[in-house]
């Protein structure tokens, strides 16, 4: 008689598809867009945003223009700007469109205002945790001493993979909730069974490799506070190469000052060196130099100087972070530029002179 083996079939859902095939249940076509409410393309800058929300703002305030549908247009630049001046609600915004933003608020809501990120990344997988995150990654920025005395905004071009388009996203969602793909597997003599096997996300489906851009120039606008201490580390969240099927690694930047020609840092110090005459250094001297936000420094003494002597200047050193208006401060060490030969009248005159 011919065996027959017996086979066994599993059909289950697991928590995590029934979460896909609900998230696919609320993606709906985008009803609005924010960059296009500010008049601006997709790539605008921090800057740029801020700059468009100022300039529609007057321009539409309903107390100014009296046209019908201003009160409209100006809700409108109002609620772009209050995603796209926020970096975690742009981001969102930028690889889920408006509905990834519905999601995150309604998620927010049951969760008694978790974390962005945390809920962010249960559409990919993570559970509330950031395993299915790209790597972060770590780089050098090189600032000048008088833009930290001063504070500035540093642009920064950076090379990174973009998805396509918002579509992309959704697409990958949808390839997740699909039931589970069935595998027969033989697990004994005359027994086989079937199992579910997750979805091949290897990125070579439409929603993968074909559907991002492999080096795109992506700007970075980044705020340099007065003061801040080096080796400082600024963190831009989901900032990294963007995948369909997991979230952005941050980026970070940490802060190395660039070498000044007259000034070093000490922590909230600035030291230097003044150099004096011979003459300068026995009856005294006034001198004054240009400081980072150009302006002036008196130096004097009027006594004799030794050659490596310090003078300290209260209040002139390198604004506090976070309280600018107090500075540490300029420790001046001068050095006498000794006449490497005198002649021999000279050497005379000295000896009259001095004891």
């Amino acid at each position: 008689a011919e065996y027959m083996g017996h086979f066994l079939s599993v059909y289950f859902f697991s928590p995590m598809h029934l979460f896909w095939l609900l998230a696919i249940g609320h993606l709906i076509c985008i009803q609005a867009d924010y960059y296009q409410d500010l008049d601006l393309g997709e790539d605008a800058s921090d800057s740029e945003i801020k700059k468009n929300w100022r300039l529609l703002s007057r321009k539409l305030h309903p107390d100014l223009n009296p046209s019908s549908d201003a009160k409209d247009k100006y809700q409108a630049v109002q609620k772009a700007y209050a995603v796209l001046g926020d970096r975690k609600q742009k981001k969102i915004y930028d690889m889920m469109g408006e509905e990834g933003l519905k999601n995150l608020a309604e998620s927010q809501q049951r969760g008694g205002g978790r974390r962005g990120n945390d809920i962010f990344s249960q559409f990919f997988g993570g559970g509330g945790q950031d395993d299915h995150k790209g790597d972060e990654i770590m780089m050098n920025l090189k600032v000048g001493l008088a833009d930290i005395y001063n504070g500035a905004i540093h642009t920064v071009t950076i090379t990174k993979q973009k998805l396509r388009s918002k579509q992309v996203v959704k697409d990958c969602l949808k390839c997740k909730a699909q039931p589970p793909r069935m595998q027969k597997m033989q697990i004994a003599p005359g027994f086989v069974v079937q199992q579910q096997v997750p979805p091949n996300c290897d990125n070579q489906c439409g929603a993968g490799s074909r559907q991002v851009i492999p080096n795109s120039q992506h700007v970075l606008e980044i705020q340099i506070e007065q003061g801040i201490p080096e080796g400082h580390e600024m963190l831009f969240e989901m900032e990294g190469d963007e995948w369909p099927d997991r979230l952005p690694g941050d980026l970070k930047f940490r802060v190395q000052a660039a070498p000044h020609p007259i000034f070093k840092r000490k922590k909230d110090d600035l030291h230097m060196i003044l150099k004096i005459s011979l003459l300068e250094s026995l009856v005294g001297f006034s001198k004054s130099i240009q400081h980072m936000d150009e302006h002036l420094v008196t130096i004097e003494r009027q006594a004799v100087t030794p050659h490596g002597h310090q003078k300290t200047m209260k209040g002139e050193g390198m604004p506090k972070q976070d309280i600018p208006s107090e500075k540490g401060n300029l420790v001046v060490t001068f050095e006498v530029d000794f006449p490497t030969t005198i002649t021999a009248q000279q050497a005379q005159q000295f000896k009259a002179l001095l004891p």
